[in-house]
C-alpha cells in the first residue's frame, strides 16, 4: 500500500521539521510535539563523516546548536557537518537555541509554557534509524527529505544509506521520500520503485511539468507556495499527482489551497490546521 494510498480522501497537514513554531527543529521533542497535530512529519537527512545518516536541516552546524563553541573544544576546523563523526555530533545541543532565539516569537508570546521549554533544553541530534523506529512505534509516516549533498564526500552513496535505513525499519509504506535533487529521486525510483517520492522544486517549474514527473515515477510533486497556482493544483491532479506545498503558516492560505485540490501542506504551525 503506497504512502499516498488515501490521498484522493484527505487533506493532509505535515509538520515542518517537527512542529518547529513551539520546538527546536529536527528534535525528538519537536517531532513528540507534533503527534495528534499532523498527518505526517516531515524531517531532513544529512551524511556524518563516517557515513550515518542523520536528521539536521543546514549542511553547516551552528544555526540550531552550539556547534562553533564546540567546534573550538573539539578542536574542529570545520562547521560543516558531513566533516564530522556521529559520535562528535551526539555532543552537540540542538535544544537550548530555540529559548535563546524564539524563531517564531512563540515564547514571548506566551505559547510555550516553562514546562515546556525545558523539554527544550539539550536535545542531541538524531539518526535516520532512530527516527523511523521512533515514528514506526508511534504510528506516524514520515517525508524524509534528502538534502543535496553535491560536492561533499557522501554525494553518491546517501540514496542507499537511506533506502537502506528505511528498508530495515521495514517502514516503506509511511515513508514519503522527497528532495530538491532530483537525481536522487531518479536512484530512489531505481533501486526501491515501491517508495513514493515527491518532487521538490522552487523558483520556477520544470518544463513540460506533468510529463517530467511522469517520467521520474513521481507520485507528487511539492511546489513552494510562492510558486503555486490554482491552474497549476487544478492541472496536477488532473495528471494524477498529489500535490503537497511548502510553507503555509496562514490558516486562510491553506484553506484556498485545499478548495483548489491541494493534498497536504507543510506548516511550521501545524496546531493551526489540526488542532491538539
Amino acid at each position: 500500500m503506497s504512502f499516498f494510498y488515501s490521498f484522493d480522501n484527505r487533506q493532509y497537514v505535515s509538520a515542518h521539521r517537527g512542529n518547529r513554531s513551539i520546538r527546536p527543529e529536527n528534535s525528538l521533542c519537536a517531532f513528540t510535539a507534533s503527534i495528534g497535530c499532523c498527518d505526517f512529519i516531515e524531517v531532513d537527512v544529512q551524511m556524518s563523516r563516517d557515513g550515518v545518516a542523520v536528521i539536521h536541516h543546514d549542511e553547516v552546524l551552528g544555526r540550531t546548536s552550539n556547534g562553533a563553541e564546540l567546534a573550538t573544544r573539539l578542536g574542529k576546523p570545520s562547521l560543516r557537518l558531513d566533516s564530522w563523526d556521529l559520535a562528535e555530533l551526539r555532543q552537540l545541543d540542538i535544544g537550548s537555541w530555540f529559548l535563546t532565539v524564539d524563531p517564531f516569537a512563540t515564547i514571548s508570546q506566551g505559547m510555550v509554557s516553562p514546562d515546556d521549554r525545558n523539554l527544550c533544553m539539550s536535545q542531541t541530534i538524531m539518526t535516520l534509524s532512530e527516527l523511523l523506529n521512533w515514528a514506526k512505534n508511534s504510528r506516524i509516516p514520515l517525508n524524509v527529505e534528502i538534502k543535496d549533498q553535491e560536492g561533499g564526500r557522501h554525494d553518491s552513496t546517501i540514496v542507499d544509506t537511506v533506502l537502506a535505513a528505511v528498508a530495515s525499519a521495514d517502514y516503506t509504506e509511511s515513508t514519503l521520500i522527497s528532495s530538491f535533487r532530483h537525481d536522487y529521486l531518479r536512484q530512489v525510483k531505481q533501486k526501491m520503485p515501491q517508495i513514493a517520492i515527491g518532487v521538490l522544486q522552487e523558483e520556477e517549474h520544470p518544463d513540460n511539468l506533468l510529463q517530467y514527473l511522469a517520467a521520474l515515477d513521481a507520485q507528487a510533486y511539492h511546489p513552494d507556495v510562492e510558486i503555486t497556482t490554482p491552474e497549476l493544483i487544478r492541472e496536477l491532479r488532473g495528471g494524477g499527482f498529489g500535490v503537497n506545498i511548502f510553507t503555509v503558516n496562514d490558516p486562510a492560505i491553506g484553506r484556498d489551497l485545499f478548495s483548489f485540490g491541494a493534498t497536504a501542506i507543510f506548516s511550521d504551525f501545524p496546531r493551526l490546521f489540526r488542532p491538539c
